[in-house]
């Protein structure tokens, strides 16, 4: 991935070769005491028994460069609240676990329910309250954010990251990082090779807003690792779904122009944990992540046509690609089976068919506000926040 290719709207920051990690994180220290950093990581409780996260704290042990480590904890009981404190007491850095049902949390929205019903536990809404959090604490100029079961992390993730954020030259308010994804089975991240490239090239071709552009210009816009200032971690509205990337980043094109969005290359490699097909049950894995992905993308597109000609569309775009795909993992040495990215074809193609009726019938789930809309509702919430948290962690 180290070349040195531009393309659309969007600066790409690569890795080009020459620069290494501990001289990026010697300027890192020196330019974190005018731009403060913070790293988010969203985790649900089972991922403390992977095999990635223990990974990622030992990573994260030469990450003294950042402020304070923040983990939101989903699904979790008190035993895995206060398991997890403990495992963030290894790092260099002040640490804080944020546990969306803690006794000393939970009333908060309980008693704000009138003004904003937060809804069920998932990845948006724990997002959501721990930049809350973050905000409330504030002194924070750059946040990044990391899933918590990547295997193939290591620190020069949130110092990619974070890095265009943080140089003090530059003045980008988004940074969404992307890689190249493959495993002994052969090419993965079958969601945003063979679902979302070729529909945003479609909606791309027949006019699109600016954030389809910045979607489409992107190298993984799916991607669940970025960073943002805090002024627009407070400005924007955050999905609590699948679509959770892709709202953000409409989010973002609607608030800030693309001469402040940029896009860096990570990592070498990228692996996490994989999710099944389930061609036939659209509320599991790709199957679901599909159909709100596209719920997303056609919200965003506004598309007019029949959605049985997008869908027939989509199906003759994504399977134009198979032979790239093909010829690209077979001459890396890599397996390639035609027959599986095929049938991902045609579960995508009835994902968009899906989601357009979903948007009919239902619509997408209203995002959670943004704090700045927050604060006019529930004055005093955000400090409320950071002492319930300081609470739990005490």
């Amino acid at each position: 991935m180290g070349d040195f290719w531009q393309h659309g709207p969007l600066v790409t920051i690569h890795r080009l070769p020459g620069m290494e990690e501990g001289r990026l994180s010697d300027r890192m220290r020196t330019w974190a005491r005018e731009r403060p950093l913070a790293l988010l990581i969203p985790a649900l409780a089972a991922e403390m028994d992977g095999s990635a996260f223990p990974l990622i704290l030992r990573e994260l042990k030469s990450v003294d460069y950042v402020a304070r480590v923040v983990l939101t904890l989903g699904r979790a009981s008190s035993e895995d609240f206060v398991r997890a404190k403990g495992l963030l007491e290894s790092l260099p850095v002040p640490s804080a676990v944020v546990w969306p049902e803690s006794r000393n949390l939970a009333p908060l929205f309980d008693a704000a329910r009138e003004q904003v019903d937060i809804g069920p536990p998932g990845k948006g809404r724990d997002v959501w309250i721990a930049l809350g959090y973050l905000l409330g604490e504030g002194r924070v100029h750059g946040i990044a954010l990391h899933d918590a079961d990547i295997v193939t992390y290591g620190a020069g993730i949130p110092l990619r990251l974070l890095s265009p954020l943080a140089h003090p030259d530059l003045n980008f308010a988004f940074c969404k990082g992307y890689y190249a994804r493959v495993s002994d089975s052969g090419l993965t991240g079958r969601v945003t090779r063979l679902l979302v490239t070729p529909l945003l090239s479609l909606l791309e071709n027949r006019g699109s807003s600016p954030a389809l552009r910045a979607m489409a210009a992107m190298r993984y816009p799916l991607s669940g690792e970025f960073s943002l200032t805090a002024e627009l971690a407070g400005a924007i509205p955050i999905p609590r779904d699948w679509g959770l990337e892709v709202g953000i980043l409409s989010a973002v094109a609607d608030s800030v122009g693309s001469e402040r969005i940029c896009q860096v290359d990570i990592c070498e490699n990228y692996d996490h944990k994989h999710q099944d097909l389930s061609p036939g049950d659209r509320s599991r894995g790709l199957n679901r992540m599909a159909v709100e992905v596209s719920a997303n993308i056609l919200r965003e597109a506004r598309f007019p046509d029949p959605v049985e000609e997008l869908a027939r569309s989509y199906r003759k775009e994504a399977l134009a690609l198979i032979p790239a795909y093909r010829a690209d993992a077979l001459v890396n040495g890599l397996p390639y089976d035609e027959g599986k990215e095929r049938a991902a074809v045609e579960t995508f193609a009835k994902a968009i068919e899906d989601a357009a009726k979903l948007l009919r019938e239902e619509g997408i789930v209203a995002p959670l506000p943004s704090w700045k809309e927050m604060e006019k509702r529930v004055p005093g919430l955000k400090g409320a926040i950071v002492e319930a948290v300081r609470k739990d962690n005490s």
